[in-house]
């Protein structure tokens, strides 16, 4: 599992902040989204040392090795420009965008994470994950991950002209569009249980995913916290840390 250790000064922060799923359904309000987006990383890019974007940033996004999905250059322009004024930018990825190679590296320096990361933020320690796949249950979907990142079956895969497979890719991804609002506190209460779990056996001060699409702070024990960031569909949500403070916070322009 991957560490990383940050060490924040008085005036700088942190960010975490996910769902953003762009390109979902409708194209002129996931431009609507996309612009606040852009609004938000504008209100922070002077004083946030690191962000963590927390999965799904795409609704679909499937990386060729020399095509990648079209849309989203406002988001990936205000990305780069703030990687470029020195701030370290970190990539959890979720369910819909776990088809990344190497293009958010290359041309953004983000920092790209399959699975779970230690994070160590001054004296306080972190797990951090998207949230799809851990936990008991979910069965169906962990059985449909394992096909989806094995390694064989994406070499197929990339054998589709991008613009059939992108459209496949698509399809799927709306296909169950409305389902998964109603998910949202059976996957809240299966990730924290899985944090339950997980602090028995090693502390962290603060578990932060995403996946669930609801905003939540909730105690695990007097020590240790449970925080989801939630979406940018609708709550534009996002958690700020600075000096020891954590807060979950909205957007608003």
């Amino acid at each position: 599992m991957k560490t990383i250790s940050i060490s924040l000064k008085k005036n700088e922060k942190v960010y975490f902040l996910g769902d953003f799923h762009l390109g979902s359904l409708d194209k002129s309000e996931s431009i609507k989204r996309e612009r606040k987006i852009i609004s938000f990383l504008d209100s922070i890019k002077s004083n946030a040392k690191d962000l963590f974007l927390m999965g799904d940033l795409f609704d679909f996004w499937y990386e060729y090795k020399e095509v990648v999905p079209k849309g989203f250059i406002r988001f990936f322009g205000k990305i780069a420009e703030i990687s470029d004024n020195g701030t370290n930018i970190h990539l959890v990825l979720g369910n819909h965008d776990m088809w990344v190679i190497d293009y958010f590296k290359k041309e953004f320096k983000i920092n790209v994470y399959n699975d779970l990361i230690k994070v160590k933020i001054n004296n306080n320690s972190l797990l951090i994950g998207h949230g799809d796949g851990i936990g008991k249950g979910d069965i169906g979907y962990k059985f449909l991950k394992t096909i989806f990142k094995n390694q064989f079956i994406k070499f197929l895969y990339r054998w589709i002209h991008p613009d059939i497979g992108i459209k496949i890719g698509k399809y799927f991804s709306n296909k169950n569009k409305g389902k998964e609002h109603n998910y949202s506190k059976i996957n809240n209460n299966r990730i924290f249980n899985y944090c339950k779990e997980i602090e028995e056996i090693s502390h962290y001060d603060y578990y932060i995913f995403g996946h669930s699409h609801l905003s939540i702070e909730k105690e695990i024990n007097k020590n240790s916290k449970y925080i989801n960031v939630g979406e940018w569909i609708e709550e534009c949500s996002y958690l700020e840390v600075n000096n020891g403070y954590y807060k979950l916070k909205r957007f608003s322009v």
